[in-house]
């Protein structure tokens, strides 16, 4: 299914997840001119082959693909070209802290058991590979393969993965599309000039490089924050994002139409809002999905499809990813192309119905039953957001 007008049933309005119960409204249409694709179509640039000493892998017959939103998981370096704020190093970051928080965030990893997990706030390969290290200390799962986007944003935040399989092609694909939108002076048009969006990393992994479609494309995202706007409205970033992403998945269905794609991290957005509903054409329902380059949000695996869009009375901590003031939303997603269906699809895996959700374990929650957070006081917690997961398996 493919939507590309932004016309928003009433009752589906973007509303916003931070306790206000006024929709914000719908956004403005889509320049029809700005859909077809902006995008360089070939693989980005390979940065590098797996570690020499890595062991050989051996291909299982399931894969369990996970999200996490970390939480500013910085190192130890003073990076002059970043605000690193609180977590710069120093009296309140220091080893200790580090140590702590990685240890922490490993009994997360531990119970998540997944064999690839896409990394968002993570300011570097040092601290991803601390946390690797950490995990594996804790008795989790070895993450030999480990990659960090070359662009973060003006904390220093990056994506990143952790992952059990060879990692093949690898690289940024910055978010350059041309987009119109109003700023609190007027017009703008945000072309890529400025650090407006964080990149989408595109990670291969390579299950059988001599098998066609035997890999797995990974799109890892972690679109602009709500209720903040540079230069525009924040859901004007949100949306070019989306629509980005849509080129980047269009031109890799249209290059080989058998692989399989997920789009997954943490995408500031609802299931139902434009940028995931209408520019991406998510669907929740797998019976909407048409075409091999259509999108399923693994939600739908949790019966989201049933809920009203602008009441939060049926979320809780076993259907949703993060919460404000109270308020259970989804705002981390797993999108997976239809040539991964178990009936019909193309790609040399499948997704396992009824796999996708998040890791609600009671020790990630806090007295009240919300996320806790890692914080100052007690230097304990994990991050305000819970992972999500999705299990593959080769298709019969």
């Amino acid at each position: 299914m493919r939507c590309l007008s932004l016309f928003i049933p009433l009752g589906l309005l973007a509303c916003d997840p931070r306790g206000s119960d006024e929709p914000t409204g719908p956004l403005p249409p889509i320049d029809a001119a700005l859909v077809d694709s902006q995008v360089d179509a070939d693989p980005p640039p390979d940065l590098g082959p797996p570690p020499p000493d890595a062991a050989p892998f051996e291909v299982p017959r399931q894969l369990t693909i996970g999200a996490y939103n970390v939480h500013n998981l910085f190192d130890l370096a003073d990076d002059p070209n970043a605000d690193e704020g609180e977590f710069t190093p120093g009296a309140r970051w220091n080893a200790s802290d580090y140590a702590g928080r990685v240890a922490e965030l490993a009994r997360v990893f531990v119970a998540l058991n997944a064999d690839v997990v896409a990394i968002t706030e993570i300011e570097s390969e040092a601290a991803l590979s601390g946390l690797r290290d950490a995990i594996t200390e804790a008795g989790g799962p070895d993450y030999p393969f480990v990659a960090v986007s070359l662009t973060g944003d003006g904390r220093g935040i990056r994506l990143g993965v952790l992952s059990r399989v060879p990692l093949g092609q690898k690289g940024d694909r910055p978010i350059n599309r041309v987009h119109m939108c109003e700023g609190d002076e007027g017009p703008v048009t945000l072309d890529g000039t400025d650090p407006e969006a964080r990149p989408i990393f595109q990670v291969e992994l390579e299950l059988d490089p001599s098998q066609p479609g035997g890999e797995i494309v990974l799109l890892i995202n972690h679109w602009k924050a709500r209720l903040d706007s540079f230069p525009c409205q924040d859901d004007q970033h949100r949306l070019r994002s989306a629509l980005q992403l849509r080129d980047v998945v269009d031109a890799l269905i249209r290059q080989r139409p058998n692989v399989p794609v997920l789009a997954l991290g943490d995408f500031n957005s609802f299931e139902f809002e434009a940028p995931l509903r209408t520019a991406l054409g998510s669907v929740l329902d797998p019976a909407l999905l048409e075409t091999p380059g259509d999108l399923y949000n693994f939600w739908g695996d949790a019966g989201v499809e049933l809920f009203n869009a602008n009441n939060n009375s049926r979320n809780n901590a076993t259907n949703s990813s993060y919460a404000f003031r109270g308020d259970w939303t989804r705002l981390d997603h797993i999108l997976m192309t239809a040539n991964l269906e178990p009936d019909g699809g193309t790609a040399a895996w499948q997704r396992v119905p009824g796999s996708g959700g998040n890791l609600h374990a009671d020790f990630l929650l806090d007295s009240s039953g919300y996320p806790l957070a890692w914080g100052d006081e007690g230097r304990r917690g994990f991050s305000d957001h819970l992972p999500v997961r999705v299990t593959l398996e080769q298709r019969p």
